[in-house]
């Protein structure tokens, strides 16, 4: 990379803080599976292996964490030539959901594809290749985003072919509504008018209550969600168990919480206590103290990931900092509102804390991109050269074989 004058820009230090931040919800969700593993383990397995999800866990935190880091240490200029390439292969692994005896399915929903011991979720590797994709994309229509016919329409055919491949063929209406608004929030960025952002939301909720009146456990949910009638037997053991089960374990934890390996709702009260509802389980287990601790530290990783977008070096990584941003604020908003029936109950994990392979892997990944893009914003560059003035004289160069030029704040 190098400056208009052509001086080569220096990469700086990446930003700690949400390498932090990420690292602490890392810690947190190894805290809660460990309190949480005996009890599942031995449902799940019917063994004296009290340990399966905590030892699962951890592989599967040291997997994500390989790729945070190999994320990190590549450019992220390279994801310029390789973002249609892996959305074509994200593309394809979600076709390959409609080959029998490949895919897996669970609770109605067919969303994973078996391969060997392991299980992936294409929907997952969608989030953020189509994110890479579409900042490439804005990217070489700058002139064309403000257009309708040229900019909007395109836009929506092919974000909402995305959607409507997971919301029908996956049965996945949490993970369509996190890349529709990350997909959104990306296009708003990029300088869409604001009159196309009405378009969108308008089309989105007619299309989101066409998938919902369309599918009985989907309109179930909603009806729950109005009036979970948590009061009536008949209700809360049945269509009603999982939110009511959910505000039964937030409540009951207080404001300081019943204490590790205390909650009452893991013993097969609350379903996918480890998955999807994790955060009722952590505030079972540590009140609203551990709670608001939770959602701050995804506050400060989104704010901090939108204050690199700010500051990024070109179009292309400004936007692909928003759209990595995005996912994970609407991916815990989602999770953490339908615990408290704040939002109706869908089934996506929360970021960094739930247990699982795929979603928390590329997770790591999509922050690995995030910290890379941190280490050449402008504001920093300049930092740097601050502080080479006052002597610290040692030189990094920010793939050097790039001859892209960005402009540096002066």
């Amino acid at each position: 990379m190098s400056s208009p004058g052509g001086s080569p820009v220096r990469a700086h230090r990446i930003d700690y803080v949400i390498a932090l931040a990420v690292t602490i919800l890392l810690a947190a969700g190894l805290v809660m599976m460990y309190s949480i593993s005996p009890i599942l383990s031995h449902k799940l397995t019917g063994s004296a292996d009290r340990n399966y999800y905590f030892m699962n866990q951890i592989m599967f935190v040291g997997i994500g964490v390989a790729g945070w880091i190999l994320a990190t240490a590549l450019p992220y200029t390279i994801w310029r030539k390789w973002a249609p390439k892996l959305l074509v292969a994200a593309v394809v692994s979600l076709v390959a959901l409609l080959i029998p005896g490949l895919s897996q399915s669970s609770h109605g929903a067919t969303r994973w594809i078996q391969i060997g011991p392991m299980s992936v979720q294409p929907a997952e590797i969608l989030k953020i290749t189509l994110i890479l994709y579409l900042a490439l994309w804005f990217e070489k229509r700058q002139s064309d985003i403000r257009s309708f016919w040229d900019g909007f329409v395109p836009f929506a055919i092919m974000v909402g072919t995305a959607c409507f491949v997971i919301v029908v063929l996956q049965r996945d209406m949490g993970t369509m509504m996190v890349l529709a608004l990350s997909a959104m929030g990306m296009f708003y960025a990029a300088g869409m008018r604001t009159s196309h952002l009405g378009y969108l939301l308008a089309g989105s909720a007619a299309a989101g209550w066409a998938a919902i009146a369309l599918f009985p456990h989907r309109l179930s949910r909603i009806t729950t969600f109005f009036d979970p009638k948590c009061n009536d037997p008949k209700y809360a053991l049945d269509t009603s168990l999982h939110v009511c089960q959910a505000l039964l374990g937030v409540g009951s934890g207080g404001i300081l919480g019943l204490g590790l390996g205390h909650s009452i709702q893991v013993y097969g009260y609350l379903p996918e206590a480890a998955n999807d509802s994790i955060f009722a389980i952590i505030a079972e287990e540590f009140g609203l103290i551990g709670s608001l601790a939770i959602i701050g530290l995804f506050g400060v990783v989104v704010y901090r990931g939108l204050m690199v977008a700010r500051a990024a070096p070109d179009v292309f990584s400004r936007l692909v900092a928003t759209g990595i941003s995005l996912w994970l604020l609407f991916q815990a908003i989602i999770n953490i509102g339908a615990m408290l029936s704040l939002v109706p109950l869908t089934g996506i994990p929360l970021p960094f804390i739930s247990y699982g392979g795929t979603s928390l892997v590329v997770s790591l990944f999509g922050v690995g991109i995030l910290l890379n893009i941190s280490k050449y914003t402008v504001r920093e560059v300049s930092d740097a050269s601050s502080r080479q003035r006052r002597g610290d004289s040692r030189t990094h160069f920010a793939n050097v074989g790039n001859q892209r030029r960005v402009k540096i704040a002066r």
